[in-house]
């Protein structure tokens, strides 16, 4: 009797893998608009880490994607046509409306899945002392040069200032 695992795979496959299997965006895109499609797809899913999507991010991604692909074809379709343009300016108003809820509920995931306490051990006054430490290291460097150049100028002999030009006086103190 074979045990089964509740939860997620440990080896998922891959968002575009199960996208082709699973949407046919072939019957519903033309070939460019298929190529635009994938390309998008491929876009985003830069930004995310493939082992943490879910099955809403994935849903959000292909939903964004195919938004943008046919508001390129409505103002395609309405290049020249101005009854055509101000049909099209209602759906393209109503596609980005549905695009930026879900970026927004895709940002919103990301952001609900980021550990607190992967980030707790470092702040910004980390970052501060860090440059400052930096910016010290580099002042300090550049005064020790200064150092060495200078006592290797005192050394010169070329600095003796103005005590044997003529009509010098020595003034002694008391």
């Amino acid at each position: 009797m074979v045990k089964r695992k509740r939860g997620r795979p440990k080896k998922i496959p891959k968002f575009k893998d199960l996208l082709r299997e699973t949407i046919p965006a072939s019957e519903i895109f033309d070939e460019g608009e298929l190529g635009t499609y994938e390309a998008l797809i491929g876009i985003y899913l830069k930004d995310f880490d493939e082992a943490q999507l879910t099955a809403n991010d994935m849903d959000d991604i292909m939903s964004i994607a195919m938004n943008r692909v046919l508001e390129i074809r409505l103002l395609k379709a309405s290049k020249g046509d101005a009854t055509m343009q101000i049909d099209a300016s209602t759906a393209i108003e109503k596609l980005r409306k549905q695009t930026e809820k879900m970026k927004e509920n895709l940002a919103a995931r990301r952001k609900d899945r980021i550990d607190p306490k992967k980030y707790s051990g470092f702040s910004i006054v980390d970052m501060a002392v860090s440059f400052d430490m930096e910016k010290k290291r580099k002042l300090m460097d550049r005064a020790s040069k200064m150092r060495v150049s200078e006592e290797e100028a005192k050394k010169s002999d070329l600095l003796i200032g103005n005590s044997e030009d003529e009509g010098v006086d020595v003034v002694e103190e008391e």
